[in-house]
Order: structure tokens, then C-alpha cells, then sequence
């Protein structure tokens, strides 16, 4: 018995085990494909043996920053999976997580301020990926009781990731219980596997949902490496340590993946990479960031208002350049658009901005944008005076309302008026 078919044994035996469902997290890449390849062809064979009992969920994640290539990969191939799965009786489903639109990206930086993430304040994985999946998987236990969930990780992978997997403690039928989800349970079923077995795997398989060649195609690119496919060359170095993550992401100091699929025929990305650059150079800049904490303490605050409408007009520039406009990418939802002014209100945003570059863009095409309530009320006064400086002085009075210390509040406006009166805008 090889390796894969060992492997397609084990599943087997967990699966008829008892009465909890299989949970195959799917991220659409190689390992978590050859997971769910496997399970697959344990559930044809079930089938034919007329054992299928139980219901089986293919989870994977969608943080509304992937890759725009890559979010396009995964939502066609789980359409294909979802397909195949109807067509073959599997009691199977697919399920696409996404965070809340509150919760998402662009609504805490571009919204709330949040400055690009970085490896000490990594505000973006919990909320983007592990909160909302969390409570899907939550919310399964809750329906069956228990769960086992399958997991794409390898031993081979890195040194981090084996001490990570080595560390687990494992029950009597070798499960481990998840680290945060009362009664789910989880199995590597291929942690022992090489990376050449993998791809040889995925290379020789009759893939059942469709086939693995643009995935293939995807590590290539990815990784600026001529032939992910070792199996037909066992010499040839390996791409299987490519990441695809959010095209946003400013926790690493470069994106290898995105780097390597411009260098490698799509160009046409070019505009993420700079964007990501500009968050990357903006986040230690002073002239981009408050100059006081949310608890008034004096250091590198959230983002100002100005440098959130740079970047949002940003956002609208890119979506409509001509490779965007025909790839019908939408990089940011109504919703979140309409979150963020709801943000931006609460820190002194008094002329609904962010609705407005939106109409600009002919973005909210079907909302009519009104003039904010203070600004209508600024209009009527017959005085001379400027709406900018207005709005400046009443950043400073929103982002410190709550405080219960207001010392220093008045001496902070008199040196923004100062800083108005000589043409610059330098923050307090």
C-alpha cells in the first residue's frame, strides 16, 4: 500500500468512526488540494460501498484583500467542487468565510485609522481570517456537536511549522483538540508527507472536479521558478514554499508571491504592488499619522483623515484603470464605503467625504450624497471663515471627547490655527 493510498485509509476510518462531520479547510493551495483530492476520492469510494453517512464541509477564506487572481482561482474552483459534488450525490458543500464588513480591511484602515500592520501589531489576521472562521466552525459544533476538521499542514513545510505540529497533543485515535473551539477535533493526514510527494501526488491524480494545472501555473508564477511539477523533473527546484496572502499585507517587508507573478506576465497587478508600497512608507511617517494615541498619549496614532482620503482615492484610481475595469474587479464595497464615512464622522469629517470621492468615481451611483449636518449648519452663517480650518480644529475636539483628562486641548488648537495661518498642517 503506497503512501496516498495510507493515507485515503485513514480518512476512511476516522470518517465511518462516529457521527461527526469532516470539515477539509481549503485554501486552494497544493497541500490543502491534496487533502481535499484525497477525502474526495474516500467519499467516491464510500459511495460505491453505499457508506455515506454524513455530511462533509469544504471551508476556506476569503479576506476581501486577496490576490485578485487568486480570489478569482478559488471562487471558480470551488463553483467546480460545488458542481461535482451536487452532480455525484457526496453530501458536500463549500463554504466561502469572509469577515464582516465592519471588520474588514479597508473599513479599520481607510475608516478607523488603523496604520498598516506590522509584526508587532498584526490587527489584520484575527479580524480579517480567525474571528470569522472561528465562528462559522463554532457554529458547526453547535449543530453537530463535534467536528473533524482535516488540515493541509506538513511536518516538511518549515521548522516552525513541525515544532508547531510535534507539540500537539493527541488523543487515543491521534486527533488533537483545536486550540480555541470546544469539541473539534483535528487531523493532519498529511503532515508526514515531502513536498516532492505532494506534487507528484497532484501530478499523477485523475483530479476528480476538474484539474490542478492552473494551481500549477500559480506556484510557478508565484515563485519566479520555472516548473513547480517535479515529478517530471525531481531535480529542479522546488516552488512549494510560495504564499499567496492579501495583496494589502505590510506585515512582511516584501511579497515574494506578487513579486514573482508581475515578474512573470502580469503586470497588470503593478498598481497593488505600489499601493502596498505606499502603506509600507506611509506607516512610520509622522506627517501621515496623528500625533496622539487613542488614550491622548503622545507617539504614532492612527492615520489622519488626510492620508485615509489619499488612500481611498487611491483605491478609485485603481479600479479604474483599463486591466481593472475589464477584469471587473470591485477592490472595496458599497458597504464599506458607506462604514467609512460613518468612521470619518465620528473623527470630524464634516463635508461626507468619503461619499463624495465615491460619486466621483461613479461608485454609490444609485445614493444621492448630502451635505453633512454641520456643514449645512457652517453654510448658513453669514461670516467669513474656512471650512478646512473648521474641520481641523474639529478633529481635534472629536478624537479627544472621551477623554477624561482634556489638559492641553486648547493649547492643541492654538497650534493648528498657527500652523493654518502659515500654510501648513503639521498634527499636534
Amino acid at each position: 500500500m503506497n503512501k496516498s493510498q495510507q493515507t485515503k485509509q485513514l480518512i476512511k476510518n476516522h470518517y465511518l468512526a462516529d457521527s461527526r462531520p469532516l470539515v477539509v479547510t481549503f485554501s486552494g493551495g497544493k497541500d490543502s488540494t491534496t487533502v481535499l483530492q484525497l477525502t474526495m476520492e474516500v467519499l467516491q469510494e464510500l459511495k460505491k460501498e453505499n457508506k455515506i453517512i454524513k455530511d462533509t464541509y469544504i471551508v476556506s477564506s476569503d479576506t476581501l484583500v486577496e490576490m485578485p487572481i487568486i480570489e478569482e482561482y478559488l471562487n471558480n474552483t470551488l463553483n467546480k467542487i460545488n458542481q461535482y459534488c451536487k452532480q455525484e450525490n457526496l453530501r458536500v458543500t463549500t463554504h466561502l468565510i469572509k469577515p464582516k464588513e465592519e471588520d474588514s480591511f479597508f473599513t479599520l484602515m481607510i475608516g478607523r485609522g488603523y496604520p498598516a500592520p506590522n509584526k508587532w501589531f498584526r490587527w489584520c489576521t484575527d479580524r480579517l481570517k480567525i474571528k470569522p472562521t472561528t465562528d462559522f466552525l463554532s457554529q458547526l459544533v453547535d449543530k453537530h456537536q463535534s467536528i473533524l476538521m482535516l488540515l493541509g499542514v506538513r511536518i516538511d513545510e518549515s521548522i516552525s511549522r513541525a515544532i508547531s505540529i510535534k507539540s500537539r497533543d493527541l488523543n487515543y485515535k491521534g486527533l488533537s483538540p483545536h486550540d480555541q473551539i470546544p469539541n473539534a477535533y483535528v487531523l493532519s493526514p498529511i503532515k508526514d508527507w515531502s513536498n516532492a510527494e505532494v506534487w507528484t501526488f497532484l501530478t499523477e491524480c485523475e483530479t476528480l472536479w476538474g484539474n490542478h494545472k492552473l494551481m500549477m501555473s500559480l506556484y510557478d508564477k508565484g515563485s519566479s521558478e520555472a516548473d513547480c511539477n517535479i515529478a517530471l523533473n525531481p531535480e529542479s527546484p522546488s516552488c512549494g514554499k510560495t504564499r499567496f496572502g492579501c495583496w494589502t499585507c505590510t506585515v512582511v517587508d516584501k511579497d515574494k508571491s506578487m513579486d514573482g507573478m508581475i515578474k512573470s506576465g502580469e503586470e497588470w497587478m503593478l498598481p497593488l504592488w505600489d499601493y502596498r508600497e505606499k502603506l509600507l512608507k506611509y506607516r512610520n511617517r509622522e506627517d501621515k499619522r496623528n500625533s496622539r494615541r487613542k488614550n491622548s498619549q503622545r507617539g504614532l496614532g492612527d492615520f489622519t483623515l488626510a492620508t485615509r482620503e489619499e488612500l481611498l482615492e487611491d483605491i478609485f484610481i485603481i479600479e479604474k484603470m483599463s486591466e481593472f475595469k475589464n477584469r471587473d474587479i470591485e477592490l472595496i464595497s458599497d458597504i464599506e464605503l458607506e462604514l467609512i464615512q460613518k468612521n470619518w464622522d465620528r473623527d470630524g469629517d464634516i463635508e461626507n467625504s468619503a461619499l463624495k470621492l465615491a460619486k466621483k468615481y461613479k461608485r454609490l451611483k444609485n445614493k444621492s450624497v448630502e451635505n453633512s449636518e454641520i456643514e449645512n449648519i457652517l453654510s448658513e452663517l453669514n461670516i467669513d471663515f474656512s471650512k478646512e480650518l473648521f474641520k481641523r480644529i474639529y478633529e481635534i475636539e472629536v478624537n479627544r471627547k472621551n477623554l477624561s483628562n482634556r489638559v492641553g486641548i486648547l493649547q492643541d488648537i492654538e497650534s493648528r490655527v498657527k500652523n493654518y495661518s502659515k500654510g501648513l498642517f503639521i498634527e499636534n
